[in-house]
């Protein structure tokens, strides 16, 4: 987790060594979760964020009629929370789509940190950032993509994050979601996410296995997304 999180950064800010040791000092024993449980809640005021070590998080809002809208969703390497280091109490709630494996870094060291590594803290305000822009586009894809485009665009887009934390294998990734938390995610009905499955299918743009999706070429499913990777800043800094 720890290395990873240091190959994340030190694509946004050029980190020395002594900064590279800070980050490699943080809290790294993981613990355990269920699938469904949460980790951050609505209304709380975390002391600690936590980084995502294995599994598949998400961020989402409950709504008093019992439906939920999931907001964002993370990989390992991610730190899912970074927002309760400065905001309380945090508005949304964080749970686990799967079981995994988190680590907690407590905020007194995050300040820490952030008082002596100028560029560790560069590298996490990017983080956030980055969050921010990927949170506009699920928003562009919510208000202006049809149900078909707004699920390929999901695809695409995590086709290159699980590409960057070096979880791809052979243009496939784990996507253990089920058809209602696609739903939760896409602002869609469960029909119109199968009938977009379906037709994604047949178009030949993705092949489902158990908990796995394959995409055969992502220029293809990026074309018929109208994807365009520049939001997530795949290029490292210079």
């Amino acid at each position: 987790m720890v290395e990873a999180l240091v190959r994340k950064l030190s694509r946004y800010a050029p980190l020395s060594h002594d900064d590279e040791a800070a980050v490699r000092a943080l809290p790294t024993l993981p613990q355990d979760y269920a699938k469904g449980q949460q980790i951050v809640e609505e209304g709380s005021s975390p002391a600690e964020s936590c980084v995502l070590v294995t599994g598949l998080a998400f961020r989402y809002r409950a709504l008093p009629n019992g439906t939920r809208q999931i907001l964002s969703l993370h990989i390992p390497g991610d730190f899912v929370d970074l927002h309760s280091f400065v905001l309380h109490p945090m508005d949304h709630s964080i749970a686990l789509a799967v079981p995994s494996q988190v680590a907690r870094v407590p905020h007194q060291r995050l300040m820490e940190i952030v008082a002596a590594h100028p560029q560790v803290t560069c590298g996490l305000m990017w983080d956030m950032a980055l969050d921010a822009a990927t949170h506009r586009e699920w928003m562009v894809g919510l208000g202006r993509r049809d149900a078909y485009e707004r699920l390929a665009h999901l695809f695409c887009e995590l086709y290159y994050r699980t590409r960057m934390a070096g979880l791809l294998h052979d243009h496939r990734f784990e996507l253990p979601l089920s058809q209602p938390e696609l739903a939760d995610i896409c602002g869609l009905s469960s029909v119109h996410v199968n009938r977009s499955l379906q037709m994604m299918r047949r178009d030949g743009l993705i092949v489902t296995e158990k908990g796995w999706l394959i995409v055969p070429e992502i220029e293809k499913l990026s074309a018929a997304a109208g994807f365009d990777p520049a939001y997530l800043h795949l290029i490292s800094r210079p």
